[in-house]
């Protein structure tokens, strides 16, 4: 419950205050000045409803001794401590404060504090959804390795733009943590669903069914980065291990891969095999294509029509600048793909152009299990099904810890008919992407249906649905679920909305399956829809 106003009583009142005091006097606060002052000023200018003034500016020069001349905009000095004060408020809830009866939290891009009165944790763990959907589905602590999610990395700087940077360092941390066998990591998919998240280090670590946490901030100016880093234990509480990169922009590989050794030594995880080989690979030495590269991920990851052309135009300019960067050809081949499987370009050259470039990146990088997951992806979509599922088994085997890779074979084994397998595969991808997704739930619904277990189907796309409510695949193969069973009023519902979702006349959707005999059903099952509803 919000209590960012003064509408509570003495008691409560009495609280918030003993709280505060609490905090400031903690171990965490007691020798960070700099903090217990911000912390203070910030609270007392809520408390007294004057939450709105709080800018950059005032805070500068009310708190920091900043001149009257001083330009949030040129010094990052609050942003860079207000980053710092989350930091702080969040190791503080994770040990001492942690049943603290109120809790402070600082959102990220505000200086307004929100204070919350604290639900039972118990709670936390059993709730249901709008539509009576068990949510309570906290998987089971990793026990047997160290387990470790990577949370998205703050973006600090005046240049606000460059978000997509601290992104990509952070996802190039997960790729190379995925490929150690000693060590369980979170999907990327699950760890920036708790971008700007105000929930605490426990519950997030409940949710995903891991110990640690590594949470960080990236600093991007000019030529120069600084990447600082701390790795949470959610079980003992607080942090175990923390520190900063100073490292000129050149040098963002390597500074990638000394974060992730000190991690290894920190949790003593056991290299096996060639392991420590792949540290020290670096993709490419034109830091301008990669940058332009990271861009083109960014956009791609909204999946919209003009964000893919933008994201095609951004990788073909990367891939012009370094034809030999593997990580580039194969994420054009992604989103040419994307183009294709949405008919937002029905021209089947861009599907032969996203093949080249997927063989492309396979070709540069042999040991890519991305590169091969793609080039499995591309080979789904030209109907090539034995190669398609080989591809997808070949990036299982070389990174067993990708959620994606298995996700794609899942798709891959279930569009060519071999659903019990692709059941398998997509339980496994679960556990690496424990939060919702309408991909994933995408995958199941496809097995079900295959496997002609239609209410099972149909359940798994509505999940898909509601999460995302415009990813046709759910929504269209639904429909032929609900045919499947003659459920009438409900194709006709569904039709609707995918006539209304891609502004068409008649039920127009690309099919997945590389298996004829679905792929002929499935042709049937939607004349028949078009005709009956026409």
């Amino acid at each position: 419950m919000d209590l960012s106003n003064t509408n509570w009583t003495k008691t409560q009142d009495v609280k918030v205050n003993e709280c505060l005091a609490k905090i400031l006097s903690s171990p965490i606060f007691a020798k960070a000045e700099r903090q217990q002052r911000f912390l203070s000023y910030i609270m007392a200018e809520t408390l007294q409803g004057r939450a709105e003034k709080l800018k950059g500016y005032t805070i500068g020069v009310e708190v920091f001794d900043r001149e009257p001349s001083f330009d949030p905009a040129i010094d990052a000095i609050v942003r860079v401590e207000a980053a710092r004060l989350r930091s702080k408020l969040r190791e503080y809830y994770d040990g001492e404060g942690y049943a603290d009866p109120v809790r402070f939290d600082l959102p990220k891009g505000h200086y307004a504090i929100h204070i919350n009165w604290q639900e039972d944790v118990s709670s936390q763990d059993h709730s249901t959804n709008t539509n009576g959907i068990s949510t309570n589905s906290h998987p089971q602590l990793i026990e047997d390795r160290p387990s470790l999610a990577v949370l998205p990395f703050a973006n600090i700087g005046s240049d606000n733009s460059k978000e997509y940077f601290a992104d990509g360092v952070v996802d190039n941390l997960i790729a190379m943590f995925s490929r150690l066998s000693g060590l369980f990591i979170i999907s990327r998919q699950s760890s920036f669903s708790y971008k700007n998240t105000l929930k605490p280090s426990k519950q997030i670590a409940a949710e995903l069914g891991v110990r640690y946490l590594l949470e960080g901030s990236v600093q991007h100016a000019a030529n120069q980065v600084r990447v600082t880093a701390q790795l949470v234990d959610t079980k003992n509480g607080g942090q175990v291990w923390a520190d900063y990169y100073d490292r000129e922009l050149k040098d963002i590989f390597a500074l990638q891969d000394e974060l992730t050794q000190h991690i290894v030594r920190v949790l003593q995880i056991k290299l096996a095999g060639e392991e420590a080989e792949l540290f020290g690979y670096k993709g490419t030495s034109s830091i301008e294509a990669h940058d332009i590269l990271l861009q083109g991920i960014a956009q791609f990851r909204k999946y919209t029509r003009k964000s893919t052309n933008e994201a095609i135009a951004l990788l073909t300019k990367a891939a012009e600048i370094d034809p030999d960067y593997a990580a580039v050809q194969a994420w054009l081949a992604r989103a040419i793909t994307f183009e294709w499987a949405m008919i937002w370009n029905t021209d089947p050259a861009i599907l032969e152009q996203a093949f080249s470039y997927a063989r492309s990146a396979v070709a540069l990088d042999p040991q890519s299990p991305y590169a091969m997951s793609i080039l499995g992806w591309v080979q789904l979509w030209r109907r090539n099904r034995e190669e398609s599922v080989s591809e997808c088994r070949r990036a299982v085997a070389l990174d067993p810890n990708n959620a994606e890779a298995y996700l794609f074979l899942s798709l891959a084994l279930s569009s060519a008919g071999s659903a019990e397998e692709g059941l398998h595969y997509i339980e496994k991808a679960k556990r690496f992407t424990p939060t919702p997704a309408p991909l994933y739930e995408y995958a199941y619904g496809n097995c079900y249906y295959v496997l002609k277990q239609y209410k099972k189907a149909i359940a798994a796309f509505e999940q898909g649905c509601i999460m995302s409510p415009y990813f046709i695949p759910c929504h269209y193969t639904q429909m032929l679920a609900y045919q499947q069973l003659n459920m009438q009023e409900e194709v006709k519902k569904k039709r609707e909305i995918l006539l209304e979702i891609t502004g068409r006349e008649r039920v127009f959707v690309l099919p997945i399956w590389a298996d004829k005999a679905l792929a002929e059903q499935d042709d049937k099952i939607v004349q028949e829809i078009n005709l009956h509803y026409s």
